[in-house]
């Protein structure tokens, strides 16, 4: 059964699109805790459209955002007009394939990474107040989901941190939503956001479980934020053992090359096996 993951967290700055890149990566390059590799699609839900500019070659980028195969599509038609002030409607309750917006990154024997690639032009979507009823941009996210769940084992999803259109056909659609944490100051706060948050964008009973994942961490010991974090009852049962710690390879990634698996620079063994590690739970959280 394929599953939907959500990579979000209300405050920024807190490496969403780094856990995005290197969890998509190596789930889908590598045998992970005696596992086979995925078929990934990883969906750049964000106008910053960081992932895609990890994954996709500039040239390759821009030739997918000139034939409209973006994000933005997803939610509307390519005639309807865009207005800072208002937001259009489709009446297409309709989207496009998939097949016709996923751009390969890696191709394996049994695995794969895929991307929907975002665009600054979803900025429009964020901003603009509709005036009619947003359903149908709402059921076309959700056939799109669905169609993403026929064809892989994994989506991931870097949603914009903001309450939004975005966020909320994002968590609806999503199984878990997995939130990255820099432990420092106020950080608590941002979770807690968060989490309620979460609980709010839920559908009936339905919503996602929460993850959180511990980013940029220090490489010895443990910082008493996240200690103060993992010791609270309301967060510690959804908190992952393993965490992401501060490698500058992960952030390296660019134009679908300079992975940590792919570098030969100092400390990369050490990153790659501590990325293996966060992979492996993360895996195993999701049931994949």
């Amino acid at each position: 059964m394929s599953v939907v993951v959500t990579v979000m967290n209300m405050k920024g700055g807190v490496g969403k699109t780094t856990a995005a890149v290197n969890l998509a990566g190596i789930l889908s390059s590598f045998n992970i805790g005696g596992k086979p590799a995925l078929k990934v699609l990883a969906i750049d839900y964000d106008p910053q459209f960081n992932l895609s500019q990890a994954f996709l070659p500039a040239k390759d980028y821009f030739a997918a955002e000139a034939a409209r195969q973006t994000t933005l599509a997803v939610l509307m038609d390519s005639g309807v007009a865009l207005n800072p002030y208002q937001l259009q409607v489709s009446g297409n309750h309709n989207p496009p394939s998939v097949k016709t917006l996923a751009r390969n990154i890696f191709s394996f024997q049994s695995s794969r990474l895929d991307i929907v690639p975002s665009t600054l032009d979803l900025m429009y979507v964020a901003l603009g107040q509709a005036t009619t009823n947003t359903k149908p941009i709402e059921e076309r996210f959700e056939k799109f989901i669905a169609e993403c769940r026929s064809l892989y084992d994994l989506i991931l999803i870097d949603c914009h941190p903001a309450g939004s259109l975005f966020t909320k056909t994002s968590l609806i659609n999503s199984d878990f939503v997995l939130i990255p944490v820099v432990p420092q100051k106020y950080a608590v706060r941002g979770i807690g956001l968060m989490m309620e948050f979460i609980k709010a964008k839920k559908a009936g009973s339905k919503g996602p479980a929460p993850l959180i994942l511990f980013n940029a961490t220090a490489r010895a010991g443990v910082s008493s934020e996240e200690s103060s974090i993992r010791a609270d009852p309301k967060y510690a049962p959804f908190c992952l053992s393993s965490t992401l710690k501060w490698y500058k390879a992960f952030g390296e990634p660019e134009s679908g090359s300079g992975f940590v698996w792919q570098s030969t620079k100092p400390y990369s063994t050490s990153a790659f096996q501590n990325l293996v590690s966060v992979a492996r739970e993360f895996r195993t959280k999701v049931g994949k």
